[in-house]
């Protein structure tokens, strides 16, 4: 009677229990924590604060102040499911080289830092054990990254040590437009073409053809004329398939300027100058003084040129009308190469991008972070902003809105147009760079049509003939021995030859010199041992 007894008081006190408790769920379900109000309830576990340090090249405004940056931030959050409390260390561009060198030396390396131009820096301190190698960690956690190594060609020679190790992240650039456009195409001032019914050039006959004529027409200009950079020389390296230093010409590194079809370049220009149809000072001119030509009627032509200037050599209260269109060709060598070509699809440059301390407390986690920086979702939040906001899908395809044509909107989303978001550098986006170029006139296949020169230029050239092959050359990694050798005997090689080219185009020296010019050469420097030691290199 007594166990019954004991039994029934205990099946009431676990019934008490219960509904006490349920009845106390229930309430703090209907009433809200007047101690946390807005806040998330404290019974929840506390999401995890990772801290980190950031140390970075800086080009403008603070990116913490910006609202692009709190959109960068919470994406990144929520894509590694932690709260992120980094502190972020900026350094003006222009110093950031040297100073990066000596926080490297120093053995005290903050968590994640910005890429330099010069990989093999990163490459040294990686190799003494400074910088984390991420080779180890890029199938689990950087499937971005893996598949922009994967389509960039040599990424196996230029990523990576002979042992297989990676110490940064290359730079990245995106471009899916299917063009391989460039931002430096020829120049022409079209209403002086248009109103004598000159036809634009398509080749070098035919700009030597226009130039004889406008002589005719101006007798007291120089038809043709060249900015201090890109040169003329360029220009006919480009179309006759060369270049005026040491380079890959897809199958082997070559040198350049022994080649007869650099000699040919330079018997063009020498013939320009000799009739009198290429400016005297070409070679020797400031930019102002190029701008003073002109915009007066004293120069017509510039076979390549950067696209931007179009607009500040025009002046349309005057009549003076600047426009583009490709690069003269040379008929001999097929389609001509373009300068800095827009690489096609998902690309990786070895140099830049960014690196990672050895001595992180959160590999895998950084490794991660910076892999989505890769992703599209990323690039197109960092480059192309908000919906709405910064741009708007217009037939399918996106465009920047700026309404005053101040690029206003942008600038409220992200400060300057310099300002670099996220992990410094991360990934370039071309179809968003170009497309803040203005509209010019561009010929092409017999008639004038209104686009943004590097629409102009990827539009009508081949992609798959116009990227020169050293574009996508394998990068060579040579000892500190090798480099010196190197250095000591292509900067004697390079001299004699620069200086020697402006003899020979200014008539200073007869071209009938030329194999005379190459023996001397040869022996200023053995530039040949160099070209030999570059492609053993590739071999191995």
């Amino acid at each position: 009677m007594k166990k019954k007894k004991a039994f029934m008081l205990s099946l009431l006190l676990v019934v008490t229990l219960v509904f006490v408790g349920c009845s106390q769920v229930n309430n703090n379900l209907s009433e809200p924590n007047n101690t946390n109000s807005g806040e998330e309830s404290t019974s929840k576990p506390a999401e995890e604060t990772i801290k980190i340090t950031a140390y970075m090249s800086s080009f403008g405004d603070d990116p913490k102040e910006t609202e692009l940056y709190k959109l960068w931030k919470e994406k990144m959050e929520a894509y590694i499911g932690k709260k992120l409390d980094i502190e972020w260390i900026y350094v003006n561009s222009d110093d950031y080289p040297e100073k990066v060198k000596l926080t490297l030396a120093s053995g005290d390396t903050p968590d994640i830092m910005s890429g330099v131009k010069d990989a093999e820096v990163m490459f040294q301190f990686g190799n003494q054990g400074s910088l984390l190698d991420i080779a180890p960690y890029l199938d689990e956690y950087a499937p971005n990254y893996k598949a922009y190594l994967e389509s960039t060609k040599f990424s196996d020679k230029s990523m990576y040590t002979p042992e297989g190790k990676m110490f940064f992240f290359g730079d990245g650039f995106r471009n899916d437009t299917g063009l391989a456009g460039s931002a430096y195409p020829a120049l022409y001032r079209f209403d002086v073409f248009q109103k004598h019914n000159i036809k634009v050039p398509e080749n070098w006959d035919e700009f030597y053809d226009a130039a004889v004529k406008l002589k005719e027409l101006y007798p007291d200009s120089y038809p043709v004329n060249s900015q201090e950079w890109p040169k003329f020389i360029d220009a006919l390296a480009l179309s006759n398939h060369t270049k005026s230093d040491i380079y890959w010409n897809g199958e082997k590194y070559v040198y350049g300027p022994t080649e007869e079809s650099f000699k040919e370049g330079l018997m063009y220009i020498r013939k320009l100058y000799d009739e009198k149809l290429l400016d005297p000072e070409f070679l020797s001119q400031s930019q102002d003084q190029l701008k003073a030509k002109v915009t007066t009627g004293k120069s017509f032509m510039l076979p390549l040129a950067w696209a931007g200037w179009w607009e500040q050599y025009s002046v349309p209260d005057q009549g003076v009308s600047w426009g583009a269109a490709v690069n003269p060709k040379n008929e001999k060598y097929g389609d001509q190469w373009v300068l800095g070509p827009a690489l096609l699809g998902h690309t990786i440059y070895a140099n830049y991008g960014v690196m990672v301390s050895k001595n992180t407390k959160y590999p895998e986690l950084i490794v991660k972070m910076l892999d989505y920086q890769y992703s599209d979702e990323m690039i197109d939040l960092m480059h192309w902003g908000v919906e709405g906001k910064t741009y708007q899908v217009v037939d399918g395809k996106k465009e920047f809105i700026n309404k005053n044509g101040d690029w206003q909107e942008k600038k409220d989303l992200n400060g300057d147009g310099t300002t670099r978001q996220g992990f410094v550098f991360a990934p370039q986006n071309y179809s968003t760079d170009y497309i803040a170029y203005k509209k010019v006139q561009f010929f092409a296949k017999g008639q004038f049509e209104e686009m943004r020169p590097q629409e102009g230029m990827g539009k009508f050239t081949n992609s798959e003939t116009a990227i020169a092959p050293y574009e996508q050359a394998p990068v060579i990694r040579l000892s500190k021995e090798d480099e010196a050798k190197k250095s000591q005997i292509m900067t004697a090689v390079q001299t004699y030859m620069d200086e020697n080219i402006y003899k020979f185009l200014l008539g200073e020296r007869d071209l009938s010199e030329w194999d005379a010019f190459k023996k001397e050469l040869s022996e200023i420097g053995d530039y040949q041992s160099i070209v030999d030691m570059m492609n053993a290199q590739v071999s191995k």
